[in-house]
């Protein structure tokens, strides 16, 4: 099982990230065609939220027409830009919405199980998990005598980077509620996110989690830890591609995107 992961595309956004950006529709038009390239060699195409900037149906239209032409299953679900109010209204419009939305639902790819939640209030930056996300993770992980191994995608990553202005912007009602569900299970649990600008890996005890960073607004700090001021820097140019194989095996690599890299 092989997959892509892609997050913070802000279709819609009408600034330039500083330190030379480009517009948000020149980046994702680069990565659907990127995308279409080696969709030979890929299964799945995973956008953890902020498909948009301002949650308008043009946006969010833009991107199903771009994504619809890569020719792969596509799996998102609504960051803190899509409303997610806007979100559900336009995928209540859409078939194909419909189907790539998997808020609160669980879809099988290659024999694993994809579980997406809505982490997003309205109008916040900070999130908020619903007693029917948690409850459905509850019910997924204890599953099959909680073996196995569990995907799931979420806009706020429930573990932290350790930048104090960002792990803020992270707040999650209800993370300490998830981690002891998580945490309690004898699963493997890969968590794959966004909202942080910034591409990273955290693992602690059974849980995973892959943040995938933003090619339209990244951003860095001087030093890699603790509360120092957040700035912009150069673009990021990469997606990440998962592979899953046997045994356990799980190997991640940046994905250059061709019309980006420089």
């Amino acid at each position: 099982m092989r997959l892509a992961h892609v997050s913070d595309l802000h279709l819609g956004m009408r600034e330039i990230a500083p330190g030379g950006g480009r517009p948000a529709a020149e980046v994702a038009e680069a990565v659907a065609r990127d995308l279409a390239g080696i969709s030979e060699a890929v299964d799945l195409v995973i956008v953890s939220g902020d498909l948009t900037e301002r949650a308008d149906a043009a946006a969010f239209a833009d991107f199903e027409r771009m994504f619809s032409e890569i020719g792969l299953p596509v799996v998102i679900v609504p960051g803190n830009h899509d409303g997610p109010a806007g979100m559900r209204a336009y995928t209540a419009s859409s078939e194909v919405f419909a189907d790539w939305n998997i808020t609160n639902r669980v879809k099988e790819f290659g024999g694993m199980r994809c579980l997406g939640l809505d982490t997003c209030i309205e109008g916040a930056v900070e999130g908020e998990l619903d007693e029917e996300g948690l409850a459905l993770v509850a019910e997924e992980v204890a599953r099959d005598g909680g073996e196995g191994s569990l995907l799931i995608v979420m806009h706020h990553p429930p573990l932290l980077l350790g930048l104090d202005k960002f792990d803020g912007f992270c707040r999650l009602k209800g993370h300490e509620r998830l981690m002891d569900i998580l945490r309690g299970s004898g699963m493997t649990i890969k968590i794959l996110s966004g909202h942080v600008h910034r591409p990273f890996f955290a693992s602690e005890h059974n849980i995973d989690c892959y943040v995938a960073g933003s090619m339209v607004a990244p951003y860095d700090s001087a030093l890699p830890f603790g509360d120092h001021p957040i700035r912009p820097t150069m673009l990021q140019d990469f997606y990440y591609l998962h592979d899953f194989g046997p045994g356990g095996r799980h190997l991640v690599t940046p994905q250059r995107v061709r019309g980006l890299a420089r």
